[in-house]
C-alpha cells in the first residue's frame, strides 16, 4: 500500500501556493552570505543542479538535540545498568559526568583502558587513563614502539554525539579501578564490553527514548530554519528522502516535533519526504542486501520488496534496492548525516553518492578561532622564527664540526672558530627560550578551546583523524542541516583552492 500524500517537490514544481511563497520570501535568509559558522564549506566541488535526490539521517542531522541533558540521560540510565544487570557496585555512582572531557573523533584503548587522540598520521599526543593525562613516557611505552592500527579490535572509535556519555563514563570507571580495595571492577575490556552493552541497551530498550518523547522540548531545539531549508532544496522537482536507523514510533515522533505546521499548508512532517526508510541498520545498509519491508500507516509490515516506492514508508532495505528506485547515477544523490563512519565513509565506499557531514561542534570552534585571532597569528609567527632558528643552528653545527676538524685555520673562512661557537651558543639560547615561549603559548591556547583536548580539528600543527576523514570522505560540511536556507537550489559549491604546502606563501622570516 502507498501512501496518498503528495510529493513537497511536486507542489513545489507546480507552483508555490501564495502562503508559503511569502513565508519563504520574508523568512528565507537574502543572498549575503551567511555568518562563518552557519556557512557551508566544500572540500570537493559540487554542482547542486546536478543533484536529483537528497537523503538525510534524522537523529543529530536533522534532529538537533540538546546536548547537555541528552548526555546526562543517557550517563545516567547507563550507570543504573550497570548496577542492575553487570552487579558493579553502587559507588560507581560517584563517576562524575564531565560533558566537556568526551568529543567526537577520540578512541577508546580497550586493552591499556586509555581515551586518546590520534592524528591523521596515526600519531599519538594525548591520552587519558581514568582522570589522569598520560606523560610522554608513558606514551611512549604504549603507542611508539610499534604501529598503531586503528582499524583492530583493540580501539573503539567514538563517532557520533551519541557516544559521547560512553568515553566519559568509560574513563570514569577507570579511574575507579585505582582502588580496587574499594571498587572491585573487571579489566579495562571487560568494563568496556559491560558499559557498550550498557548503552545499546538504554538506546534500544531502555527509557531513553521514552523519556525524550515524553518531554520532547527538554531534549530537542526546534529549529524554524529547518523546513524553510528543505522546501529550499526540494525547488525544481529534486527528491527528498528520510533515511535513519531509528524505530518508525520514534522517528514520527521526533520528525513531527520538528516539522509540522511550521509551513503554511504543509501540516504534517511526512509531506517533506517523497521517501521514508526507518530502521536501515546503516552502516550495513550500503554493503549488505536485504528487502524493504513496507509499513502501513499504523506500523505494521504489509509486504517486502526488493525496490521501495516513491510516497511509501519502509523498514530496513538495502543501498541496491534505493538505486533501483532512483534508476540513476550515484552522482546525482546528496546524503547528508552526522555519522562520519556510518553515513558519511560506508556510503562513500559502497556508492558514488555525494555527501555532507553534519559537525555540530563547528560553530563553537570558529567563535574561538575568531576570538583567539590574534593568539593564533602569534603561535604561527613563533613557529616561522623557531624554524629559521633551527636552520642557522644546523648551519653554525656543520661548519664547527668542519672547521675543528681541519688541520689548521681554512685561510678561506670568514669567520674564527670562537667567532663559530660563540654565534652557535647565542643562536641556540635564542631557540631554546622561544621553545618554551611556544610550549606555554600552546599549553594555553588549547586549554582556550578544551582543557583536556584542545582544538577539535587540531593536533598540534597537524589535522586530528576526525578532520582527516572529513576532508577525504566528506564533500561539504557544515554545522546544520538548516544552514541549506542560505544558498540557492542549484548552488554551484566550488573548491576555492586546495593547497599542497609547497604553494603555500609562507612569506618572509615574521617579527616576534
Amino acid at each position: 500500500m502507498t501512501s496518498q500524500k503528495t510529493s513537497l517537490s511536486r507542489r513545489l514544481s507546480n507552483g508555490i501556493w501564495p502562503e508559503l511563497a511569502e513565508r519563504m520570501t520574508t523568512a528565507l535568509p537574502s543572498y549575503a552570505e551567511p555568518p562563518p559558522e552557519r556557512q557551508i564549506f566544500v572540500n570537493r566541488t559540487l554542482r547542486m543542479e546536478s543533484i536529483q535526490f537528497v537523503g538525510f539521517d534524522l537523529d543529530w542531522t536533522l534532529a538537533d538535540y540538546r546536548r547537555l541533558p541528552l548526555e546526562r540521560l543517557t550517563f545516567e540510565l547507563a550507570v543504573d545498568r550497570l548496577i542492575q544487570e553487570n552487579d558493579y557496585p553502587e559507588t560507581i555512582r560517584n563517576c562524575s559526568f564531565r560533558p566537556d572531557f568526551p568529543r567526537r573523533g577520540l578512541l577508546i584503548d580497550k586493552e591499556s583502558g586509555t581515551v586518546l587522540r590520534m592524528s591523521r598520521h596515526r600519531f599519538i599526543n594525548l591520552a587519558y587513563q581514568g582522570r589522569q593525562r598520560l606523560d610522554r613516557h608513558q606514551l611512549k611505552q604504549l603507542y611508539r614502539y610499534e604501529p598503531v592500527q586503528p582499524a583492530s579490535d583493540r580501539f573503539y572509535h567514538v563517532d557520533s554525539l551519541f557516544e559521547l556519555p560512553e568515553a566519559n563514563l568509560y574513563a570514569e570507571l577507570i579511574e575507579l579501578t585505582k582502588d580496587q580495595q574499594e571498587t572491585r571492577l573487571p579489566s579495562p575490556r571487560g568494563i568496556f564490553d559491560d558499559l557498550r552493552q550498557a548503552i545499546d541497551w538504554v538506546h534500544a530498550h531502555g527509557a531513553l527514548k521514552q523519556r525524550v518523547v515524553a518531554d520532547l522540548p527538554r531534549y530537542l531545539h526546534r529549529d524554524p530554519e529547518l523546513a524553510l531549508a528543505l522546501a529550499r532544496l526540494a525547488l525544481g522537482g529534486r527528491r527528498l528522502f528520510l533515511l535513519t536507523n531509528s524505530d518508525r514510533a520514534y522517528a514520527e515522533a521526533i520528525s513531527s516535533y520538528l516539522l509540522d505546521d511550521l509551513l503554511p499548508g504543509l501540516d504534517s512532517w511526512q509531506e517533506f519526504f517523497d521517501l521514508i526508510v526507518v530502521g536501515a541498520g546503516k552502516p550495513e545498509f550500503f554493503s549488505r542486501r536485504q528487502p524493504f519491508r513496507q509499513l502501513a500507516n499504523g506500523g505494521e509490515v504489509v509486504a517486502e520488496v526488493d525496490t521501495p516506492e516513491w510516497l511509501g514508508t519502509y523498514e530496513g532495505g538495502c543501498l541496491e534496492g534505493l538505486m533501483g528506485l532512483i534508476g540513476g547515477p550515484g552522482e546525482s544523490v546528496l546524503y547528508v548525516g552526522d555519522h562520519i563512519y556510518g553515513d558519511i565513509v560506508s556510503s562513500k565506499l559502497e556508492s558514488t553518492w555525494r555527501t555532507a557531514l553534519i559537525v555540530r561542534e563547528l560553530e563553537e570552534e570558529i567563535r574561538q578561532r575568531s576570538d583567539l585571532a590574534a593568539r593564533l597569528d602569534e603561535g604561527i609567527a613563533l613557529r616561522h622564527r623557531l624554524a629559521h632558528l633551527g636552520h642557522q643552528m644546523d648551519h653554525l653545527r656543520d661548519l664547527l664540526f668542519v672547521t675543528e676538524g681541519s688541520s689548521h685555520q681554512l685561510e678561506s673562512a670568514t669567520d674564527s672558530l670562537e667567532q663559530i661557537k660563540e654565534r652557535l651558543e647565542s643562536v641556540t639560547s635564542e631557540h631554546r627560550q622561544l621553545l618554551g615561549r611556544e610550549a606555554r603559548w600552546s599549553g594555553k591556547l588549547d586549554t582556550s578551546f578544551n582543557p583536556y583536548w584542545g582544538p577539535f580539528f587540531k593536533q598540534g600543527t597537524s589535522k586530528t583523524r576526525f578532520a582527516s576523514q572529513l576532508e577525504t570522505y566528506a564533500c561539504l560540511y557544515t554545522s546544520r542541516v538548516s544552514n541549506f536556507a542560505y544558498y540557492g537550489s542549484n548552488r554551484y559549491f566550488r573548491v576555492p583552492w586546495d593547497p599542497m604546502m609547497h604553494e603555500l606563501d609562507l612569506g618572509p622570516e615574521a617579527e616576534i
